[in-house]
């Protein structure tokens, strides 16, 4: 699939997409999204947090379970390890199907980090769904006191959605071999749309790497243009070297990467790969307007990948990651717009102040995070994904 990323044949066809931006124009997307919902949601997030958006949005889904709306809400028990067994059964009480993703034992629930569910979906009736790197928490929503983290999704309207809510039925069941439940009814408003666009998964236990070989097909037949926009950017060897190739072809590559970021270590980790991008004159942006937790890209204005995979080895090996495609010009074209905004606001690294403002402390502690933060994701989480994963192959959620 990923060897034909431009071939238009490889995606659906008739659909309808919109970019949507973090903060409240995300949440106020989903809620009505929620609000609308007939038959049937499924809900899939990393981290559902019990704060006041948290709360916001289970009051919309208990609402919809009292209008008779059948809903699927699985999230990941690392991520969301924090929920108090009182608002998980008002949940499960109000009728509300809730799981728990890889349930972590009582005790020393950090040794077993394992196969997590990290992507963030909602799809309501088959019909609509939204898929982005977004999670439910204050944070990402923006408080009166804080600027919600910068990230994004996309809304679609056709038959992408139908297959995603095939894809989180079988996530949320474990039951990867058989097809999806029967519905009452088809979907009864299809969409009218022309975008061609496909769900994208990344699952190493079920040997899905389609976002991954997504991201290195486009960057290498790319022609013009690269965007990424990377909150935690430890991109493998074969990402970058896909990068640097297509930007000593003439390809004009910018990154947008995090001037603050929710992890020091992150930061030091991502800054020791700086030169190596420089030195083929790469462009490098720093967003220190907010958190940055975004994860796209935008390729030669045609082709978009977003969702909730990371450049990095976590994602690839370890997460259950979830993508949205799309092969369309106008909607690229609107999208890098809006990047190209953020990157005027964004402060660009240049190669020689980097190189002079580089002390040798700052070398040696970005190499030893960079190392240290890899051979974590490379080693530990590799192994407890592959040992726990196949131990819980079987095993339904609880």
């Amino acid at each position: 699939m990923q060897r034909g990323i431009f071939n238009r044949s490889q995606y659906l066809a008739g659909n309808e997409v919109a970019f949507v931006t973090g903060g409240m124009p995300y949440f106020n997307c989903l809620l009505q999204i929620i609000n609308d919902a007939q038959k049937q949601i499924h809900f899939q997030v990393y981290i559902f947090d019990e704060d006041d958006t948290g709360k916001e949005v289970a009051a919309a889904l208990k609402s919809a379970r009292q209008r008779g709306v059948d809903i699927f809400l699985a999230v990941d028990s690392y991520g969301s390890k924090d929920l108090s067994p009182a608002f998980i059964k008002d949940l499960k009480d109000s009728g509300i199907n809730f799981r728990f993703f890889s349930p972590l034992p009582e005790r020393f629930y950090i040794l077993r980090l394992g196969r997590r569910l990290h992507s963030k979906v909602v799809v309501a009736d088959q019909e609509v769904a939204l898929v982005g790197g977004i999670n439910i928490s204050d944070k990402y929503r923006g408080t009166a006191t804080e600027a919600p983290w910068l990230d994004f999704a996309i809304t679609v309207k056709g038959p992408v959605s139908a297959r995603l809510a095939h894809i989180s039925e079988q996530i949320y069941r474990e039951k990867y071999l058989v097809g999806p439940r029967k519905q009452r009814k088809k979907p009864a408003h299809p969409s009218s749309g022309d975008v061609l666009s496909r769900p994208v998964l990344n699952d190493w236990f079920r040997g899905k790497r389609q976002i991954g070989a997504g991201y290195r097909a486009a960057f290498r037949k790319a022609q013009h243009s690269i965007t990424v926009v990377a909150s935690y950017f430890l991109p493998s060897r074969s990402i970058r070297t896909a990068l640097k190739r297509a930007a000593r072809r003439g390809v004009q590559v910018n990154l947008l990467l995090p001037g603050i970021s929710d992890v020091p270590m992150a930061k030091r980790a991502i800054r020791y790969l700086y030169q190596e991008m420089l030195e083929v004159n790469i462009q490098i942006y720093e967003w220190d307007n907010s958190i940055l937790h975004g994860k796209m890209a935008i390729v030669d204005n045609k082709w978009v990948t977003l969702g909730s995979y990371n450049l990095n080895h976590l994602s690839q090996y370890s997460s259950i990651e979830m993508n949205l495609e799309v092969l369309d010009h106008a909607f690229a074209t609107a999208v890098q717009a809006h990047l190209t905004a953020l990157l005027a606001q964004s402060t660009l690294i240049g190669a020689d102040e980097f190189r002079q403002k580089m002390g040798r402390i700052d070398k040696i502690l970005d190499w030893a995070s960079y190392t240290l933060g890899r051979w974590i994701m490379s080693f530990f989480f590799f192994w407890s994904g592959g040992s726990t994963g196949t131990r819980k192959k079987n095993k339904k959620l609880v």
